[in-house]
């Protein structure tokens, strides 16, 4: 399905963001763990977060959506877990492939994971490793670290584990998530920096939350004493950083501005503090009112930045450093390869096709901003969610530009289309 964007200039929006992906992920699996029912609040109804509760149901955990996608309701199995006659099947649910097996070898069988041909090319190695050390055992069905896989779950024992974090700090939210249900205390180590460690610390922060102890032993370790029960109870779910982002950018390219609601500074989400770098690039911040305004500065600056911590903004940063005047780099995301596409490789070459002089470095991007051009094209999304929607920004300065796959976005944001439609309402 095509989707053609033509251009804007000084819009004036409101925009409801739905609830995080990433929170909506977490507190499913906690409330799955936990001794009692729970409620989710503003979950993210979207294709992963549904895959995810499926597998949950598979499993043996009771999972309701009530008055479309409002709430959910998770009732935990009496016993941990059922064991599903075929293959859990996760499409291309990278998030639900890290964390799900660390949620099985909780309980005991054994558990059958696999996805979409994409999926199979994104490495589960790093939680595996750690699982088979608390005592899970593994049997790949194909290539070695990647689905499918066959786990078999006796418990987790406990113990000292090392997460290989470079890739992706999933690995370590997979194994933080499970270990308060070892028989004995679970030291965790991994190396500095961690890929996205900010999501690692929203998982602590949620397991802080539900009542679980955790105590730092160092700055790459730390100790989750065990066994442990997450308290059941209410989760209200934040608006998703990641998601406001296209609209932060909208009012940018645009001119204008854009009021992005429920959103508070206090949030979890490290990526809400991609409002620094647009400040850094000359836009204007400011908080008020439950939300965050954002608005055009004027003349939009070249940046310079390491992203690792907020890989996921790298396609829209990538867009705006399109239209900034001068070079802008963005630096350490690597692990953008492993994702939905090859995120560098796709951005680039799309950014190519607008005319935009750029380069693609092992570890970012090189941007020569200022030069977008080449209206009335189509943009490959690559499958990939996070390039259909920052794009589809910068068809509101280039006119003309069609999103081929744009039901691509339903992976996180199934409304993105009809929200990015009010843009134009005056």
């Amino acid at each position: 399905m095509l989707k053609r964007i033509e251009p804007l200039s000084g819009i004036n929006a409101r925009i409801r963001i739905p609830g995080s992906k990433s929170i909506t992920h977490r507190a499913l699996m906690m409330a799955a763990l936990a001794g009692g029912k729970s409620e989710i609040r503003n979950p993210l109804v979207s294709e992963d977060t549904l895959l995810t509760a499926e597998a949950l149901r598979r499993l043996g955990v009771g999972i309701e959506w009530e008055t479309e996608g409002a709430r959910a309701v998770v009732v935990p199995p009496e016993k941990r877990w059922n064991r599903p006659g075929s293959p859990i099947l996760l499409g291309n649910n990278g998030t639900g492939a890290r964390l799900l097996p660390a949620l099985a070898a909780t309980g005991r069988g054994e558990f059958t994971f696999d996805g979409s041909p994409r999926l199979r090319e994104r490495p589960v190695g790093p939680v595996i490793d750690a699982l088979t050390v608390l005592g899970a055992r593994v049997e790949y069905h194909g290539r070695t670290g990647f689905f499918p896989l066959k786990l078999t779950a006796r418990g987790l024992e406990g113990g000292t584990v090392a997460v290989d974090a470079r890739q992706s700090s999933q690995f370590l939210s997979a194994v933080l998530i499970a270990c308060p249900c070892a028989q004995k205390q679970v030291s965790v180590e991994w190396s500095e920096p961690a890929a996205s460690f900010p999501y690692a610390a929203m998982t602590l922060s949620m397991m802080a939350e539900r009542g679980i102890t955790i105590n730092r032993t160092g700055p790459g370790s730390l100790a989750v004493p065990a066994p442990q029960a997450y308290a059941p109870g209410t989760w209200t779910v934040e608006a998703d950083s990641s998601s406001a982002s296209y609209f932060w950018a909208a009012a940018i390219l645009a001119g204008g501005e854009v009021f992005t609601y429920p959103m508070s500074p206090g949030n979890t989400q490290g990526d809400s503090r991609f409002l620094e770098v647009l400040e850094r690039m000359g836009c204007r911040i400011e908080w008020k009112d439950g939300g965050v305004r954002v608005a055009s500065g004027g003349e939009l600056h070249p940046i310079d930045i390491d992203m690792n911590d907020m890989p996921d903004m790298v396609p829209t940063l990538a867009v705006l450093a399109a239209f900034a005047g001068g070079v802008s780099r963005i630096r350490n995301v690597a692990h953008l390869r492993l994702k939905e596409s090859d995120r560098l490789e796709a951005i680039a070459a799309e950014l190519g096709k607008l005319g935009v002089p750029n380069r693609e470095l092992p570890d970012g991007l090189e941007i020569s901003g200022g030069r977008a051009r080449r209206p009335n094209l189509a943009i490959d999304p690559h499958d990939d969610h996070r390039i259909a929607m920052a794009f589809a920004v910068a068809g509101l300065r280039v006119g003309g530009l069609e999103i081929e796959h744009s039901g691509v976005v339903s992976k996180s944001f199934p409304s993105f289309w009809e929200l990015f439609e009010e843009l134009k309402e005056p």
